[in-house]
C-alpha cells in the first residue's frame, strides 16, 4: 500500500493505513529505537532522534544522508496526546521558519491510519519533503510488518 500525498499553499499531507495496532504505530513515533530505523528519507543511512515525549519536550533527528552529510530536523512537541496525536512545531536547514506537524493516529480495524500535515512549507521545497515522507513511511510499513510477523 502506497501514501496518498498532496501538496497546495504551503500545506503537505500524508496518509497511510498501517496494518499495525494503533499503539504500535504511535509507538514507532516516539520511541527512539524504533524512530531511527525509519525516520528520513531514501538517502538516509543512519539517523539519532533525542525525543522527550511530552508537551514543550525535544522532537530532533540528525539523518545523515548518502553522499550529503548531516542533516537536521530540530522540534518541540506542541501536542501529546497517546496514542491518538503527535503534533510538534518543525525547524530545520532549508526553511527556518516554523512549520507545524500533526499526525494523528486513526483505528481502522485492525489497522491504524495516519493522517500527517505539514504547514508553512515552502513550495520550492516541497517536493524534497514528499518524497522524503513517502520514503519514511514506506520504511515504517516495512518495520511494522516485521514486528506484526514476530507477535
Amino acid at each position: 500500500m502506497s501514501s496518498d500525498v498532496s501538496y497546495e499553499n504551503g500545506r503537505l499531507t500524508v496518509i497511510r493505513t498501517f496494518d499495525a495496532p494503533r499503539e504500535a504505530v504511535f509507538d514507532a513515533w516516539i520511541e527512539t529505537s524504533k524512530v531511527q530505523l525509519w525516520w528520513g528519507c531514501a538517502y538516509a543511512i543512519q539517523v539519532q532522534s533525542e525525543i522527550e515525549p511530552t508537551v514543550g519536550g525535544k522532537f530532533n533527528h540528525l539523518m545523515k544522508l548518502k553522499e550529503v552529510g548531516d542533516y537536521l530536523h530540530k522540534g518541540v512537541i506542541t501536542a501529546y496526546e497517546p496514542p491518538a496525536l503527535l503534533a510538534y512545531d518543525l525547524y530545520d536547514g532549508f526553511n527556518h521558519e516554523r512549520m507545524p506537524v500533526r499526525v494523528e493516529f486513526i483505528e481502522e480495524g485492525l489497522g491504524t491510519k495516519v493522517c500527517l500535515t505539514q504547514e508553512n512549507l515552502p513550495d520550492s521545497y516541497s517536493q524534497f519533503v514528499k518524497v522524503g515522507w513517502s520514503a519514511g513511511f514506506e520504511k515504517l510499513s516495512e518495520i511494522l510488518e516485521q514486528e506484526t510477523a514476530v507477535s
